[in-house]
């Protein structure tokens, strides 16, 4: 393909795309960071809780506040809110903006709270009626409870929190909130190591590091808040226009939500089924999959959002649409190669992190099974989110819940197919299939709203990249006759080793590119802070 059909476009449109590169990269060394923390408090996780009962019992506690995280916070909440907060940000007028803004915060602190209680007094009954595979062991139906109990109050915590990072997004304040899972991370590693040895059951002190972390996430963002915001009240003015308008888009995004998170519910369930550890193992092969997400595909989503919010706000749909294809691009650039790079690496990467303590051989089998599946959706999640942000910037969340429900009936239909040849992996490979799903039917479904999202020139490139991968993979194959990694003992020696596999594989998929797919990654680099002129 030839340059010109690659060139970023137009000098305003070029700036636009250059501003979303700069602040995703921007934002993706904090993320990168946050996920490396979320990495080590794995370890930790796995060094004092393994893949045992106390493993699965907070992995499934923690899942329950954080079903609902996504319902009310970070998920629905934030795609519902941006757009319409961007109008306010975008009209200009302050004292609109912190009436709608007052209303609003007042109604969803009143239902967060509600929502919180009712978990707390609840979860003695949800957990035994759903969950009958953990009464197997004795105690860890008890267990489970408590934990869930006690980490409730994060949700209250990160959903205000949540709001408070949609607004400074909205002004294209970005690093404040991408450093606040850092703080989550710290909050939980020091308090695990400090009171593990000290409480009854080590599980208390990762409970206890997630509330101590909500509080960091919500009070570290408020300055840069407050400073942009002002004139906040209490107001039960829950009639306001915006806020009226905001329920209307909330809903089906909460409906969307609540279809996901019912299906993360659900794969828990067959996930509790089966041998015991299968929870643990398939979390923490999500933690290296949102590692590698983490990367730059959560930091280029969250950026796109208000990018594409206000350019729909001031009816510019052909740099809409421009500034989404190059979303697209830059994605599939980033996560092809690292999915494969995972899957080709995944048992020495598993066995680096978390070997050591109660995380043995059997632990190491268990999670590099799932890397394995996971790593499969790897690309089919980044084009899914971005794809997601497109709608929620045309303020249309009933699309997505409606693609939602579908990729849900996949995800549960092959988790329930696969896990019987396939034990916790048919689990993992039932998610991927589920974002390729979703990928699919929102491609096709934002072509019938007339947005043009170059999908054959797409295609294309992802053939292309699909070569360099394989550049990469002939390139690893070698290196692990002359250096074979079964032949690696010690974590110092196993870092080095894979710190090298890593330096041959991203010199081999960049040798790829520049055969297969040249043009692409010379508009990207060109527009990165210090190539623009070599590029």
């Amino acid at each position: 393909m030839s340059d010109a059909a690659n060139s970023p476009g137009p000098p305003a449109q070029r700036d636009v795309k250059r501003g979303v590169l700069k602040a995703a990269a921007s934002m993706t060394v904090l993320t990168f960071v946050s996920r490396l923390l979320g990495l080590v408090r794995e370890q930790v996780r796995g060094y004092y809780l393994g893949t045992g009962t106390s493993s699965d019992a907070f992995g499934l506690a923690s899942t329950l506040p954080n079903l609902f995280r996504r319902l009310l916070g970070e998920g629905a909440m934030t795609a519902a809110f941006v757009p319409v907060f961007t109008g306010y940000v975008e009209r200009g007028d302050r004292k609109q903006l912190a009436e709608f803004l007052s209303s609003f915060l007042t109604l969803f602190t009143c239902v967060t709270a509600l929502v919180c209680v009712a978990g707390i007094l609840l979860s003695p009954v949800i957990i035994p009626a759903f969950f009958t595979g953990f009464a197997k062991v004795e105690g860890k139906i008890a267990l489970t409870v408590l934990l869930t109990q006690i980490m409730f109050p994060y949700l209250f915590l990160v959903c205000l929190a949540a709001v408070v990072q949609g607004a400074l997004n909205s002004f294209k304040v970005f690093s404040p909130s991408a450093f606040t899972p850092i703080l989550l991370n710290l909050s939980i590693i020091a308090l695990a190591v400090l009171l593990c040895r000290r409480l009854p059951d080590p599980s208390y002190g990762f409970a206890a590091g997630f509330l101590l972390g909500g509080v960091a996430q919500l009070c570290f963002q408020l300055p840069w808040f407050f400073k942009r915001v002002r004139g906040l009240r209490l107001s039960f003015d829950w009639s306001h226009p915006g806020v009226k308008e905001l329920i209307r888009v909330f809903l089906p995004g909460t409906l969307t939500a609540g279809i996901y998170q019912v299906n993360v519910f659900i794969s828990e369930i067959i996930a509790a089924s089966l041998k015991e550890g299968s929870i643990a193992a398939l979390q923490f092969s999500i933690r290296l999959q949102e590692l590698v997400l983490g990367v730059f595909v959560i930091s280029m989503t969250t950026v796109i959002l208000p990018t594409l919010s206000g350019q729909m706000a001031q009816g510019d749909h052909k740099g809409f649409g421009s500034t989404h294809r190059f979303a697209l691009k830059v994605l599939a650039l980033v996560t092809l190669p690292a999915a494969a790079g995972l899957i080709i690496l995944r048992r020495p990467i598993v066995s680096l992190l978390f070997r050591g303590g109660a995380f043995d051989e059997q632990s190491i089998d268990m999670t590099a099974w799932a890397v394995l599946f996971h790593s499969m959706g790897i690309y089919f999640i980044g084009m899914s989110r971005s794809l997601n942000q497109a709608f929620f910037a045309m303020k249309d969340l009933k699309t997505p819940m409606l693609v939602s429900l579908a990729s849900v009936v996949v995800d549960i239909g092959g988790s329930l197919g696969f896990s019987r040849f396939l034990d916790h992996g048919g689990i993992a490979l039932a998610n991927s299939a589920s974002a390729a799903t979703s990928t699919v039917l929102m491609f096709w479904l934002l072509r019938r709203r007339g947005v043009e999202t170059g999908l054959g020139e797409h295609l294309a490139l992802v053939v292309r990249l699909l070569l360099a991968c394989a550049v990469m993979w002939g390139a690893l194959t070698g290196l692990m006759l002359g250096v074979p990694l079964t032949d690696v003992h010690g974590k110092l020696r196993l870092c080095l080793t894979l710190g090298l596999y890593g330096v041959v594989a991203l010199a081999a998929f960049a040798a790829g590119c520049a055969v297969f797919a040249r043009s692409e990654l010379r508009q990207v680099l060109g527009m990165l802070p210090g190539l623009r002129r070599k590029a």
